[in-house]
């Protein structure tokens, strides 16, 4: 496993759900947290919520195991009070249209919608709160997981209930839940504490939308998932490079102000107006695109320009056209064009060629797909260094422009 640097000795890394789900994501914001260990004291409000939403439900299945029965009103001014204690200037929001108090209000809904449709709790046992659990993948036990469970409930004849909460406000299919690894994962945790378990009941609450949503899993199911876990691990393992990945979720991100990726306009977004103009990021940026742009005014006009030019010598039956300074030649010139690569009209027009035996005339070394390979390190080492005098290496800089949302005065 990924060692994490001590002294004399290594320590092996221990894996969870959201410890996989962030290298999928993000391999190098899974490397700057859980290898590098860097801390930062940015949380996103969504996160901050559900911890506090969280926090509430626990304290009403804690109390209640007391036989104390906390009142609606009870719960919400615990949830308030700690949000209150809770909360620090890390905290960020990234929908810059919703405040604090939208968020807070958001969670009160939450809170208010499940204690209703549950009260009074009395449905089944609950046994775990906030457990966390060990889970196992391989007899060996190589592979190390944990993993914190919500609620688990027991009902009874070996029936069980893996409650887990949710407060995103994404919903997801039927598919996507009968897919989920989380609850699968903590399924395992469960057989392997329990000696009497015949059933186990995925249970999801989307307390944003006030909605209940269940799962199950075959044997062969959660094999597959151990595989998959496992298979996962192992990639992580193998990765020499933890490249950024962008996705919708880099907006919320805790490590923008260290991402290449993202950290200049996180930086510069943060500027006043004035000084974002002047900083010399944003200022090579925009010239760039300025002269991008007047490139692709001038190539559109250079293009009808030409037709012009073509038209006339054609009408006059001249192929040189004399201005103030210079002298054009203007010959019309006749190429060619074959099916695309990987077509089958491409296959069928090399096989033709080799039929009639002119294929060694035509046939050329395809470099762009030598440079991947070798870049890529896809043959073995032996055949890669008896290519290397044959190869020289050099640094492109590609720039691609995508449109940003306007700075507004």
């Amino acid at each position: 496993m990924i060692g994490v640097a001590g002294v004399g000795k290594v320590i092996y890394m221990i894996y969870s759900h959201s410890r996989l789900e962030t290298f999928r994501n993000c391999p190098l914001s899974f490397k700057l947290r859980y290898i590098d260990k860097i801390r930062t004291s940015r949380e996103s409000i969504e996160a901050f919520m559900g911890s506090r939403v969280h926090e509430a439900l626990e304290k009403l299945y804690r109390d209640l195991q007391v036989a104390k029965m906390n009142s609606e009103d009870q719960l919400v001014e615990y949830y308030r009070i700690s949000w209150e204690k809770n909360w620090h200037p890390g905290v960020f929001i990234v929908k810059k249209e919703l405040s604090p108090d939208n968020y807070l209000a958001a969670g009160e809904t939450c809170i208010r919608n499940y204690y209703r449709k549950h009260h009074p709790f009395d449905r089944g046992s609950t046994i775990w709160l906030e457990r966390q659990v060990n889970i196992p993948l391989d007899q060996e036990g190589r592979y190390r997981l944990i993993g914190v469970v919500d609620r688990l409930v027991d009902q009874g004849e070996g029936r069980y209930e893996i409650h887990d909460y949710k407060t995103s406000r994404f919903l997801p299919d039927q598919q996507e839940l009968d897919r989920d690894r989380q609850l699968a994962l903590y399924q395992l945790a469960v057989e392997s504490s329990f000696e009497d378990v015949e059933e186990v009941r995925l249970v999801w609450h989307f307390l944003t939308f006030d909605k209940i949503m269940e799962s199950r899993r075959t044997p062969e199911e959660l094999e597959r998932v151990k595989e998959e876990t496992i298979e996962l691990i192992e990639t992580i393992e193998g990765s020499g490079e933890f490249e950024p990945r962008e996705s919708e979720l880099c907006s919320w991100c805790l490590f923008q102000d260290i991402c290449p990726l993202r950290k200049h306009l996180f930086v510069v977004e943060a500027l006043p107006l004035e000084l974002f103009r002047k900083e010399e990021g944003v200022r090579l940026a925009d010239r760039y695109v300025e002269l991008r742009d007047k490139r692709n005014e001038i190539e559109a006009e250079l293009k009808n320009l030409k037709e012009e030019i073509s038209r006339y010598c054609e009408e006059n039956q001249v192929e040189r056209l004399r201005g103030t300074s210079s002298i054009l030649t203007v010959k019309q010139v006749e190429s060619l064009s074959f099916p695309l690569a990987d077509s089958r009209e491409r296959s069928a027009l090399e096989e033709l060629l080799k039929e009639l035996g002119h294929w060694e005339e035509v046939s050329t070394l395809n470099t762009r797909e030598l440079g991947k390979a070798i870049l890529e390190r896809r043959w073995i080492e032996e055949d890669l260094q008896r290519l290397e005098p044959y190869v020289t290496k050099r640094e492109d800089l590609r720039i691609s422009v995508r449109k940003a949302e306007s700075i507004d005065e």
